[in-house]
């Protein structure tokens, strides 16, 4: 009887052992991929890899203390996938530009991502990636900039006015909302043709769209992390409705509607000659059948046209927004050198319109942002996943895994930078930068053919915004600004914890 009582305990013990084992072996058993081929790195917990590092800490925190203990390039893993991160240059020239072919994929792939969002030129791969960027790359030439001159100048104009009012009401600045607010304002116009006044509104439906979206999908949530340990569910948890909240579903939608209301009114209109880039993109556009059907013309979809319109509205905003931010916030502390570079604005343009040649010329006002982008940029890393098994440099990366450009440990690399944690434009002027290798200089806009694609828009926005701004304001440190910056520790982009206020002054 006692031995029938314990086998009948005995069965069920042992296979929820079992079953607790195998649990543990699958949430454990890829932790060994870097151990195996010698690679040095942080110890993973079971499921979760080093993402409680990344969670507790701060990816930028992480990054610095890893480079620290571990050199320039280890492994970790995010969950159960295996991702080496480096600043070497030599393994980042082969994966972003020698051995592209291999490594076309974005290195970090985000759980639960809205299936429109995969039609883009940011998450496409191979042949359709190669397809939209040729598409897409005219729409940023410098001639189709020149033509959106005119249309910056007039958000610029808005901003003046709105800081103005600020300054005169002793308010202080929030630099983030801000300048997002003028970003947005500039990217619905020069991408889309319509004017959202984000400046004036401030509760605009597009401007608290983006801000909740990009706020989400910086974040992690606990439907992404389930998805991101059980990759098969990712199906059931997205039918389901997890991973997007109701209002940020509304808000997608939002954008998404706009978006193909634009397109349909572009096909109805007579008037030709617009030149802003959702244009450019309808005169490119062709049926799905066409497109699958000539993969090697510069054609777009339109299901792909609303997704590019997407990326647009996000990178738009976020990228610029944020470096001016961060610019006004040092150049707040560095008054020494935002008085050189109102020298150099005024000596350059004077009394001028601003225009496309007269503001890329101030060199001055180039080697500010991007120092400031050096200082604070606004992605801390970004990757490419392996097709194919590699060795370089005696370093093996396994096909799948992951090869991820620790962009902020390396521009606080001393060998680059020397006091990197000091604010110094005149490293990127031009007798300086010739020293710092070019990949290095170009890092925080990426590396390679999917470096990215906005880049001249995005500078020639920020320079365009810091000339209207610095001709008639100077940036004050206040009893709110911080003395330092630190970021949110969940957060992947460049988010800081707090506020960024600073003051200003009208100059005479």
């Amino acid at each position: 009887m006692v031995v029938e009582t314990l086998l009948s305990w005995a069965v069920p013990a042992f296979l929820f052992l079992m079953t607790l084992l195998l649990f543990y072996l699958y949430g454990s058993w890829t932790h060994s991929v870097w151990r195996q081929v010698g690679v040095p790195g942080p110890q993973p917990t079971a499921f979760f890899g080093n993402i409680k590092d990344l969670a507790r800490k701060g990816v930028f925190a992480s990054l610095l203390d890893w480079n620290k203990a571990y050199g320039k390039t280890y492994g970790i893993y995010m969950f159960r996938r295996p991702f080496l991160i480096t600043t070497d240059l030599d393994i980042l020239k082969e994966v972003f530009i020698k051995d592209f072919n291999n490594f076309t994929a974005r290195g970090n792939p985000q759980p639960l991502q809205e299936d429109l969002m995969k039609r883009s030129v940011l998450l496409s791969d191979g042949d359709i990636w190669r397809r939209q960027r040729h598409t897409l790359t005219p729409t940023f030439s410098a001639s189709k900039l020149k033509h959106m001159n005119m249309f910056i100048g007039r958000c610029c104009t808005n901003l003046v006015n709105s800081l103005r009012k600020s300054t005169l009401g002793k308010i202080p600045i929030d630099v983030k909302e801000t300048f997002g607010s003028f970003t947005l304002d500039v990217i619905a116009g020069t991408g889309f043709g319509f004017e959202t006044n984000c400046l004036e509104e401030k509760d605009n439906v597009f401007l608290v769209s983006v801000r909740g979206l990009i706020n989400l999908s910086s974040q992690f949530t606990l439907a992404g992390f389930v998805a991101s340990i059980f990759p098969a569910l990712e199906p059931v948890l997205k039918a389901l409705g997890f991973g997007t909240g109701r209002s940020t579903k509304k808000q997608f939608g939002f954008i998404v509607h706009t978006i193909r209301t634009a397109i349909e009114e572009r096909k109805r209109e007579t008037e030709k000659g617009r030149v802003d880039i959702l244009q450019l993109m309808v005169d490119a556009e062709a049926s799905e059948e066409d497109v699958l059907a000539n993969p090697n013309e510069k054609r777009l979809s339109t299901e792909e046209i609303v997704a590019q319109g997407i990326v647009l509205f996000f990178a738009g905003y976020e990228t610029t927004a944020t470096t001016l931010q961060y610019l006004s916030y040092v150049l707040a502390l560095n008054p020494d050198k935002q008085e050189k570079l109102h020298d150099e604005i005024v000596a350059a343009i004077g009394d001028d319109e601003p225009s496309y040649e007269n503001v890329n010329s101030i060199s001055y006002l180039d080697s500010c942002i991007r120092e400031t982008m050096r200082c604070f940029p606004p992605v801390p890393m970004f990757g490419r996943r392996a097709i194919e098994t590699r060795t370089i440099k005696g370093v093996t990366i396994p096909a799948g895994s992951s090869v991820m450009a620790a962009a902020y440990a390396l521009m606080r690399d001393e060998e680059y930078f020397p006091e990197p944690e000091k604010f110094t434009p005149e490293r990127f002027e031009k007798d300086s930068q010739d020293q710092i290798p070019t990949m290095v200089r170009e890092m925080v806009f990426g590396a390679g053919p999917r470096q990215c694609i906005g880049m001249r828009l995005a500078l020639y926005e920020a320079k365009m915004a810091a000339v209207a701004v610095i001709r008639k304001f100077k940036f004050v440190k206040i009893k709110e600004t911080p003395d330092a910056i630190t970021y949110k520790a969940g957060a992947i982009l460049s988010m800081p914890t707090s506020k960024i206020l600073v003051g200003t002054q009208l100059r005479e």
